[in-house]
């Protein structure tokens, strides 16, 4: 169990020494006396784990949640192998699994996923046993109950690798004084297959087959109308134990044959296939931290600091990035979606932005093969697109937004980032599919506003509710936020025409940003620290909203003057900071009754908002506020990664103390990639690591006084490696040591 800090964070040891080696090299063996791999396997993956070892990377155990209480679980803990993704269900042995799309889209809790695979249930002498307490790590769930009628049984589930397949490992102990003798029954839906063992189900979805099949043989196989029971008679002396399990797998009914056999030869090998889903991860997690690997096409910085939350924050938000990888579709054999629920392949544009400066340094070949899609789309219309395809885009013009009104601003976003960490200016004159270059199209975006509807001042009208917040009444029309990023991309657009030697397009564009400005800053509502939108019926509506804080502070902080700044840091503060988390809106704001949803309403917040929410005080001069309440939030991994939202729950959730959980309600997802802006604030905010658009500096504020010590060494720019040094006296920049 870890340790937590007078603040709630959770103490987490940097590690040295031996421990991930030592358990890759017996996982090593052990596969290797089942005869699976042979000497490359066992000599490839030391080498990339024992980089990280050296490093001081934690291990993927040490990354591990808690034991919590199922009851005060909402979204249970889930698995993923790169391809697809798993969420266990509330008894021991079943979960959820459906690939190419876990949600069902109904918003419902009760019916949130799709079945996918049967649902596999235990008894113990015939009486099913719900999980007490559950516990995620990366590469498998955790579910436990201390008492079956005696029997403390744990159990352990993973996902195959890149394989369409599950494993779950059952273990029973007697916890009593005397001897126990039972039965234990694994029910499975299906029908039973001619060796007498295995099941096959073949109405569970239509047109797929699945099959599953114990570990070990049971001692009688019976069957009833619901489907086959497999049972074992056991007796357990006085703290004994035994170990069952058993493996599922699918696939399109056409291929039933041979997803019987691949099922057949991972129950012959449950042991070993146990071991790979860990020892997989493993490599792919010191691939991540590793220059020169042979998976990414980049690497992640290593954090080093004595600061316990800092690194939790850190490190969990690069893990929340590596679940969402999928190595199966062919825009980039290594790209991030951003959630496993949904179908296969979907990216948000505005999530994905939120992890743009990890994406650059991590994978920069398929974030350049994906920004080539993303730089395609109409941006008025639609909210995401998909890596599973490799062609089209929307050519019809609205006269209007129909989408996402952020998708213009977060996909230049994202091309900006990818420009600047990288480097890469050549990018700016590659030629896209629809024959434009790379800057004309983020040119494009950046003037987008001018033809869409006004609202007063010449304010730009951004779409109703569904265009924006979803769930947030008020925010809808001429919204201060992306009337900022209008500002803010035509300045930075002007940069690149200024690099690219276009000075007259340059010079034009920064006029129209200077013109454009006031009407933007006469949203602002002194001495509150909030913004104003106008309604289209001429309506002056108060927003307080942490999305405006973000947005502006990001595209006008030299424009704030210092009281405005000090008075929308405190506006958070005081309304939106809580304790652990924070609240998306204000409970102030008139819209908050009418807000329940746990991503944008005062009931949580979208776990995206927390960083950038941090990053964006830390640019309106509060750095120290900025990081204590980033250090705060850590506790909330004891659930393991980032996710869409989270939401505060039980009799003080109204309160500064109140709990917090991983949603479920209102259709959220168990991760997001924008979780992985918790490792993006510590890199181009904490440390400065923010090119500039001609690379004449790498930091953005060196004198900067940090509140912590530490290194981030591993830093790619411009083909070499770079370490960063944070003090008490700012950032100085060095050579990779």
């Amino acid at each position: 169990m870890k340790k937590y800090n007078q603040d709630r964070s959770p103490f987490v040891q940097v590690p040295g020494g031996e421990v991930i080696c030592a358990q890759a090299r017996a996982a090593i063996a052990r596969r290797c006396r089942h005869g699976l791999f042979l000497v490359a396997l066992l000599l490839a993956p030391l080498t990339g784990l024992h980089a990280v070892e050296n490093a001081g990377v934690p291990s993927l155990d040490e990354m591990a949640g808690d034991w919590l209480p199922m009851e005060a679980v909402a979204n249970p803990p889930d698995v993923h192998n790169f391809n697809q993704m798993l969420i266990v269900g509330r008894d021991l042995t079943s979960f959820y699994c459906n690939p190419g799309g876990l949600f069902t889209h109904t918003k419902d809790p009760a019916i949130q996923w799709n079945t996918g695979y049967p649902l596999v249930k235990i008894a113990f002498g015939g009486t099913e046993f719900p999980a007490v307490e559950t516990r995620w790590y990366a590469y498998r769930a955790l579910r436990r109950n201390p008492d079956c009628n005696g029997i403390a049984v744990e159990t352990d589930t993973r996902m195959i690798n890149e394989q369409r397949g599950a494993l779950c490992r059952i273990t029973a102990t007697n916890t009593t004084a005397k001897v126990l003798k039972t039965t234990v029954t694994l029910h499975v839906p299906g029908v039973l297959q001619a060796d007498g063992v295995g099941v096959v189900n073949r109405t569970q979805r239509a047109n797929f087959v699945s099959v599953a099949r114990p570990a070990l043989k049971p001692d009688s196989v019976t069957t009833d109308t619901n489907g086959v029971c497999w049972n074992w008679v056991i007796e357990l002396p006085p703290g004994g134990k035994v170990t069952l399990g058993y493996v599922a797998g699918d696939e399109k009914a056409s291929l039933a044959a041979q997803t019987e056999a691949r099922v057949a030869d991972w129950s012959a090998h449950f042991d070993a296939m146990m071991d790979d889903c860990k020892s997989v991860w493993e490599q792919r997690w010191a691939d991540t931290f590793t220059p020169g690997n042979k998976h990414f096409s980049g690497n992640l910085p290593v954090l080093k600091t004595a600061n316990a939350a800092l690194a939790r924050n850190y490190y969990m938000g690069a893990l929340t990035m590596l679940i969402l990888e999928r190595t199966q579709f062919p825009v980039s054999p290594r790209s991030f979606i951003t959630s496993g629920d949904r179908g296969d392949g979907i990216q948000y544009y505005w999530d994905a932005s939120m992890q743009a400066t990890a994406w650059a340094l991590l994978e920069p070949a398929g974030m350049k093969a994906t920004l080539r899609r993303w730089l395609v789309q109409n941006a008025r219309s639609g909210a995401h697109t998909s890596v599973s395809q490799t062609h089209s885009y929307d050519t019809n013009h609205y006269d209007m937004i129909t989408g996402y009104a952020f998708n213009a601003c977060t996909i230049f976003k994202a091309a900006d980032e990818y420009l600047r960490v990288t480097g890469d200016r050549a990018f700016l004159d590659e030629k896209l599919e629809d024959g434009k270059t790379v800057l004309a199209r983020m040119d494009d975006f950046a003037t987008d506003w001018e033809t869409l509807p006004k609202g007063p001042h010449g304010l730009v009208n951004y779409g109703k509710n569904g265009n924006l917040l979803e769930c947030a009444p008020a925010y809808i029309n001429c919204v201060p936020s992306l009337n900022a990023q209008d500002v803010w991309m035509m300045r930075r657009a002007a940069q690149w025409h200024a690099i690219h030697g276009e000075t007259a397009r340059a010079k034009e564009l920064e006029a129209k940003a200077a013109a454009f400005l006031p009407a933007v800053l006469s949203l602002y509502k002194s001495g509150m620290g909030v913004w104003n939108a106008y309604h289209m019926d001429g309506t002056l509506v108060e927003l307080r909203h942490c999305v405006d804080f973000i947005y502006i502070a990001n595209a006008l902080d030299n424009d704030l003057t210092p009281a405005q700044k000090s008075e929308m840091n405190a506006f958070v503060k005081r309304e939106l900071f809580m304790r652990d988390w924070m609240r998306a809106m204000s409970r102030q704001d008139a819209s908050a009754d009418h807000s329940t949803r746990p991503d944008h309403s005062p009931t949580g917040a979208y776990d995206g908002w927390v960083p950038l929410t941090v990053g964006a005080m830390w640019r309106l001069d509060d750095p120290k506020a900025a990081f204590d309440f980033y250090r705060r939030t850590a506790i909330v991994t004891k659930e393991g990664p980032f996710a869409q939202a989270r939401e505060f729950y039980g009799p003080n959730k109204r309160e500064f103390d109140a709990s917090v959980r991983v949603a479920l309600r209102g259709g959220c997802m168990k991760e997001c990639i924008s979780g992985a802006a918790f490792a993006d604030v510590v890199i181009n905010t904490f440390f400065g690591f923010s090119p500039s658009a001609d690379g004449s500096t790498l930091v953005c504020d060196p004198q900067t006084p940090r509140p912590f010590e530490g290194t981030l060494t591993g830093v790619r720019y411009g083909g070499k490696l770079r370490q960063l040094i944070a003090t008490s006296h700012g950032v100085q920049v060095s050579k990779n040591p």
